[in-house]
């Protein structure tokens, strides 16, 4: 492998993984505590009159990211992590679809440099490669920071942000591959020479043809 070596870019999050990691841990630490999820749904009138004012999920997420790790730092994190990845019934490395696993091992087999990049919180997903066998595998990932007693995204890896991210990290664009399963890849989309789609819900297969110059591959890993 080699710097000139084709670039294979792989979404995360329902295209190597079962379900959203993310979504799942955040989740499980709410459930934890029911004083959190009692914030939360305290907090809900407001932040669903903040949703049908700017049509997007993001002020929710992030509420419920920071009542999730109130009080938890980012020394707290790792530990919390582990407990999370061993609770899963199948074992920690249950997360992976195998066949979606498989062709990232190929494409490593064939001399391709490949980066995984994710809207995921970068300590979980390095533990859940890690787990899976493929810590070797470059990882670009969201970041977070103290806010208020809790945590907060600092480095969103997600849409148009995986441009620069993964261009910083040394794996810049035009790219020879990239799979997905969503159309908020669709910045990394245009700038991939081939790209697969992993079981693309009905709305989000339209957008991206819409959107693209060319036809993806689809992809029924799930």
């Amino acid at each position: 492998m080699s710097e000139t070596s084709p670039i294979v870019v792989f979404d995360f999050d329902l295209t190597l993984t079962k379900w959203d990691t993310a979504e799942r841990f955040f989740r499980w630490l709410l459930k934890r505590d029911p004083w959190r999820l009692a914030l939360v749904a305290v907090a809900l009138p407001v932040l669903a009159a903040t949703i049908l004012f700017t049509r997007r999920r993001t002020w929710l997420v992030r509420f419920a990211v920071w009542v999730a790790t109130l009080g938890r730092g980012p020394a707290a994190l790792p530990g919390l992590i582990e407990q999370h990845v061993q609770s899963f019934p199948d074992g920690p490395g249950s997360v992976f679809v195998p066949a979606a696993v498989e062709r990232l091992n190929a494409h490593l087999a064939q001399g391709h440099r490949v980066v995984i990049a994710t809207g995921c919180l970068e300590p979980l997903a390095q533990a859940l490669l890690r787990h899976g066998g493929l810590s070797h595998v470059p990882l670009a990932a969201s970041t977070v920071r103290p806010f208020l007693g809790g945590l907060v995204r600092d480095q969103h890896c997600f849409g148009p942000n995986k441009v620069p991210i993964l261009k910083a990290r040394g794996f810049a664009p035009p790219w020879a591959v990239a799979y997905t399963d969503h159309h908020a890849d669709l910045p990394v989309l245009k700038l991939s020479a081939e790209c697969y789609l992993v079981s693309p819900k009905p709305e989000c297969l339209a957008l991206i043809k819409q959107a693209l110059a060319t036809e993806a591959t689809i992809l029924t890993w799930r």
